[in-house]
């Protein structure tokens, strides 16, 4: 065979070969990054596609091309009319971790100035709750403006009074003891009597329900009965938000800072590095919530349901259980008898929520009042929502 008739022979098996290799990733779902595509996808889209999708989503819209979502799915997101751009959720997580860490000299210096005061605070450098609380008791006792903010007028205002009051000795200042957390206080808005008697007449006539999931999971219904209580009111409050576009408007934000500046513009005024931080942090909580859009989606979509109409919390939160979609996707099951997997479901909520317990430590039988506490704990990282979920759990558990 000639040598040019060879060379193109061979090309042409090396092109047949290629593309039987490219065919099979194809049926195995792969995209051109080797991710396994969305149920229901076609492959990632091209940026060149994306580019039909409008700011401030294009930048979302890319990422999960390259995570194999399909046009289709992109256009169904980023074009839906429920997806409405808003600047509050990531304006109120920039705010809020500006508040904690940023400027620790600043917030020590204000906290030293507290401290001589007379007031009661942690000389730590980070912003908290009980910072903010003795800022608005010196600002009100001074007859200021009670914002309770870090600020450099704050500072200038402190200065001020330490010429004018009697001094605590800075060097005599010594960090109280933490504080053990307390296991009686509750969300007293979930436990009063008239709250107690709605969850019981709730939980009443859904008892079975709660029976069979103990069965499979070994998770009193009570304590599942409990955290929907406390979560959602027994799903009577879902989220007055669509969970889709606050997770949408927080990834758009980690790809484009000018859509939440004018947010935090005050923030950004008061010093030149305050924008380098803020677009930072942006960016850390924004790859975060792609990534939860990304699940929602997921999930969605695999259970035949409009990721754009579904309510939630301002931080994507959803369902009668409040799961973010990563744990949606890693627990949430459909209930005995159901076809598919639907949170908004109570049946599939109070199944879910059980095998969720179940995978954190939940264990038939007995259990200490220290090992009940270490597994609701896992679920949301507080104390007081602890408490309350057994204070709530142990009424319902009386006979």
């Amino acid at each position: 065979m000639p040598a040019r008739k060879l060379l193109q022979h061979w090309s042409a098996g090396l092109i047949l070969a290629l593309a039987s290799i490219f065919t099979l990733s194809g049926c195995l779902g792969l995209g051109a990054t080797g991710v396994r595509t969305p149920a229901g996808s076609s492959g990632p889209a091209s940026p060149a596609r994306v580019t039909a999708i409008p700011a401030p989503w294009r930048g979302p819209a890319e990422k999960l091309a390259q995570r194999g979502f399909s046009q289709k799915q992109l256009e169904e997101v980023f074009l839906s009319p429920n997806l409405t751009y808003t600047s509050d959720p990531m304006a109120a997580k920039l705010r809020e971790l500006y508040g904690i860490f940023y400027r620790s000299d600043l917030i020590k210096a204000i906290q030293e100035r507290l401290y001589q005061l007379g007031y009661e605070v942690l000389i730590d450098g980070r912003g908290g709750s009980g910072t903010k609380s003795a800022i608005v008791k010196f600002q009100t006792d001074s007859g200021l403006t009670a914002n309770g903010e870090v600020s450099e007028a704050v500072l200038a205002s402190l200065d001020k009074a330490l010429k004018t009051r009697p001094l605590r000795p800075l060097a005599g200042y010594r960090p109280p003891p933490a504080a053990k957390p307390s296991r009686t206080a509750t969300q007293t808005q979930a436990t009063n009597p008239s709250a107690l008697a709605q969850i019981k007449a709730y939980y009443g006539p859904d008892r079975a329900i709660f029976q069979r999931m103990t069965s499979q999971y070994q998770v009193p219904g009570e304590v599942v009965a409990a955290i929907m209580w406390v979560e959602t009111r027994y799903g009577n409050y879902l989220g007055k938000q669509k969970a889709a576009a606050m997770l949408a408007s927080m990834a758009a934000a980690a790809s484009d800072f000018s859509v939440v500046e004018p947010a935090v513009a005050d923030l950004i005024a008061k010093d030149q590095g305050t924008k380098a931080f803020l677009q930072e942090t942006a960016v850390k909580r924004g790859d975060w919530a792609l990534n939860e859009l990304a699940a929602l989606m997921t999930y969605s979509f695999n259970n035949g349901q409009d990721p754009t109409t579904l309510p939630g919390s301002i931080y994507g939160a959803v369902g009668w259980g409040q799961f973010m979609p990563s744990n949606l996707i890693k627990y949430a099951v459909a209930a005995p008898g159901q076809s598919r997997i639907d949170f908004f479901d109570k049946t599939c909520a109070i199944f879910s929520i059980g095998h969720y317990l179940k995978a954190h430590g939940w264990k038939g039988g007995a259990m200490s009042e220290d090992e009940r506490r270490a597994v609701i704990m896992k679920y949301n990282k507080s104390g007081v929502y602890v408490n309350t979920v057994l204070y709530v759990a142990d009424y319902l558990a009386k006979p």
